[in-house]
Formats: structure tokens, sequence, C-alpha cells
């Protein structure tokens, strides 16, 4: 279990690098998971179909699937509705009641749970108003909302001290390469 001078529990490169026996050995019910540059870029509205497989594949081995997003209802309905999730839009991220509600509603527990997100700024700020576990990942794309574009500048250094002084949080297991 991470230590307390760990900023957030785990970092992986990607949603997609974390091995899935790895969501099992933390006998978790469900991956929340952040939607853009977690999932796929910010400007993509249908699954790529990384994102199908990945979904499919956590399903399979029981685990729910939830989707948190700050983005729109737009954004997010259409997405998660290809991917037959639940999901949350306009969650207000720095307000964690809405998202404690959500999982309430979702027969979740906060404990139940690991969440995944590729921001400082707004998923770890929710995560630990929860006092819930994050897997911090990197973000898939260079390109951002408008909104993102700031937080991010101070994420990529505050992420790289981190690293530096060893509390960034426990390397995920990634999965084992294809032959």
């Amino acid at each position: 279990m991470p230590n307390k001078k760990q900023k957030v529990a785990f970092h992986a490169k990607s949603i997609y690098d974390i091995d899935p026996q790895f969501f099992l050995d933390l006998k978790i019910k469900a991956v929340v998971t952040d939607l853009d540059n977690t999932l796929d870029p910010a400007d993509v509205f249908d699954p790529a179909p990384r994102a199908k497989a990945l979904v499919e594949e956590l399903q399979k081995l029981g685990l729910r699937v939830l989707i948190l997003s700050n983005n729109t209802e737009e954004r997010c309905g259409q997405y998660c509705r290809e991917l037959a999730v639940p999901y949350l839009s306009s969650s207000f991220k720095y307000w964690a009641f809405r998202i404690r509600k959500f999982l309430k509603k979702q027969g979740l527990a906060v404990e139940d749970c690991l969440f995944i997100g590729d921001q400082i700024y707004t998923d770890r700020i929710y995560v630990r108003q929860l006092k819930g576990r994050l897997v911090l990942t990197e973000p898939l794309s260079e390109k951002d909302n408008w909104v993102t574009k700031i937080p991010r500048f101070f994420d990529k250094r505050v992420r790289e001290g981190w690293r530096k002084k060893g509390i960034l949080g426990e390397e995920c297991p990634t999965r084992k390469k294809e032959e």
C-alpha cells in the first residue's frame, strides 16, 4: 500500500498499459475513469477500438466501468452510450459531493473503486476529497481543451518534481507484451 508521503496511490503511462490482474489484486468492484486524455484524446467523440476492448476486458473480469468527466453531456453522452457504461458529465470534480452521490446511485462505496485520471488539478483533487485511490496517468495527447491548458502547464512541473522526489506513487504493473 502507498506510504503517506506519496501524492497519489499509483501511476502509469496510460490506462492501456496497466495489467488487468492489478485491478483484481486490489479487490475492487469498479474502475472509475476520466474520459479526456485518459481513455481517448479530448477531441474524439467515439470510443477508439482500444477503449472498447479495454472496457469489455474489464467487464469480463467482473469489474464495472464508470466514466467521470468535467466535459459536457454532448461529449460524454455519445461516447459513453457507445460503450454502454454509466457516466457523469459536467461532474465538477473540484466538488466531490456530486461524484459521491453518483457512486451511491450506482451502488458503490468509494473503497469499492479505483479512480484513474490524467490531471493533478482535477482528478487528484476529487479523489483526495473522497479519500479514494488514484492511478495518475500521462495524458494520451498533447491536444487539450482550452480550459485545461493552464493547469496542464503546472501539472507537468509538479508531476516531474514528485517523480524526482520519489513520491509520485507506486508504479502499476504493466501488461505483458503480446508476441
